[in-house]
């Protein structure tokens, strides 16, 4: 991380760990990139599971979300840390990506889109918009999220579904992909001198 980043304050890359959001779950893993001379930070996630909830078209409706208030802390960590990345650098390259175990219209995903991300599944067509099938019921679990001076970058998103639509997986979830065009710094500066280029 930036010296002197207070949200680093614990083992390199690891965001809070000891934050009691984490407890029983898998904690987010941050690294700093550098493309082309652009710094770029991928906050890679698992937050918690699903397991625990009212199906969503069980006998009880609205079904009963027990898990969404871990995640909705785990969301909060996060997306604190995005803020504070961006407090620093308003112009910062952020991305979130991983399982992130909710829907795109749901509260943790909301909260992190208020530190000014963007979910990516939301420039698919709405009967792309998925990366899991539970239930007969295809889904979004699988995030990447990126900043607003990432998305005036983005080349191409997609969701590649060679695992959801079909019986023999390699795993229950679909990889996404996204493309961003960094270009490198061509900028030159010369001397007062005679300058040659090789």
């Amino acid at each position: 991380g930036v010296a002197g980043d207070p949200q680093l304050r614990y083992s390199p890359g690891l965001i809070d760990p000891t934050n009691s959001a984490f407890n029983s779950s898998r904690k987010p893993l941050a690294g700093e990139f550098v493309f082309n001379g652009e710094t770029v930070f991928i906050i890679g996630n698992h937050f918690n599971s699903k397991g625990g909830d009212d199906p969503l078209f069980g006998v009880t409706q609205p079904p009963v979300l027990s898990s969404e208030t871990q995640r909705n802390q785990q969301a909060d960590v996060v997306g604190d840390f995005i803020d504070a990345k961006l407090a620093l650098n308003p112009t910062a390259k952020i991305i979130v990506a991983g399982d992130l175990n909710d829907f795109e219209f749901s509260a943790p995903l909301t909260r992190l889109e208020s530190s000014g991300l963007t979910s990516l599944i939301e420039t698919l067509p709405e009967n792309e918009r998925y990366s899991y099938n539970f239930q007969g019921n295809a889904q979004t679990l699988d995030h990447l999220m990126a900043s607003a001076s990432l998305m005036g970058k983005l080349d191409a998103y997609d969701v590649v579904h060679i695992n959801s639509e079909f019986a023999d997986q390699v795993s229950d979830h679909d990889p996404v992909v996204a493309r961003f065009d960094i270009p490198p710094n061509r900028v030159l500066t010369g001397t007062s001198g005679r300058d040659q280029l090789v």
